[in-house]
């Protein structure tokens, strides 16, 4: 008889039967896309590819909110090994936001979900309403770097009435994927420049523009 219930891989859909609540299949895990290479301007756990772009864009596109939960560890164990070493004071953790029409649509912010869940772990505060998206922009998926850069001059801003929160702080900007960086330098410019100390960006993935596109 089995004892065991039974789960279902948040990757590839596969049935788990585990003794504790899983979230990947042996197989999947043992296909993670690690992140290998050395990471300056940004830092990512993995690379975008299977069977992590599957999971991204199930919490992008389907609110799966137990991918969050299933990834925010990696994203933890990131900043504690990476970043959190090269900082002398802690930041705020605040996610790349999205313009209000499209997460009227979807009903959530999956950058905004993967934060609060990396919170829990870090136990850092999440701020995720003094950065805005200003302006709706056109879907990036098939834009060169060139073209991202210039369809997102002037999209986000920082509330003025909070500009106090940032002041002098480091800011752990976080979104799920990084392609070209042009969404996550973009904001990390209009946040210096209103006072914020440092941004470091981390993000689930990070890919080769030329090899995968979404952003």
């Amino acid at each position: 008889m089995n004892w065991f219930p039974n789960y279902t891989c948040m990757a590839c859909g596969g049935e788990i039967q585990s003794s504790s609540n899983a979230y990947l299949c042996e197989k999947c895990l043992r296909n993670l896309p690690i992140m290998t290479e050395t990471q300056t301007d940004h830092f990512s756990p993995f690379y975008y590819e299977e069977p992590i772009r599957s999971m991204i864009l199930k919490l992008k596109y389907t609110s799966n909110g137990f991918i969050a939960k299933a990834l925010a560890p990696y994203l933890a164990a990131v900043y504690l090994r990476l970043i959190q070493p090269t900082l002398s004071q802690q930041p705020i953790i605040i996610p790349v936001p999205l313009h209000r029409s499209r997460q009227h649509e979807r009903g959530y912010n999956q950058s905004e979900v993967l934060a609060k869940e990396l919170a829990t772990y870090l136990n850092l505060p999440v701020i995720a309403n003094v950065l805005t998206r200003a302006r709706k922009t056109v879907i990036q998926k098939h834009m060169d770097a060139a073209t991202r850069a210039t369809n997102l001059r002037g999209a986000f801003k920082v509330d003025t009435t909070q500009t106090s929160v940032i002041q002098n702080k480091n800011i752990l900007l976080i979104d799920d994927v990084y392609t070209t960086g042009a969404t996550t330098h973009e904001c990390a410019a209009v946040l210096r420049n209103n006072g914020a100390r440092n941004i470091i960006i981390l993000t689930l993935a990070s890919t080769n523009f030329y090899n995968a596109s979404k952003e």
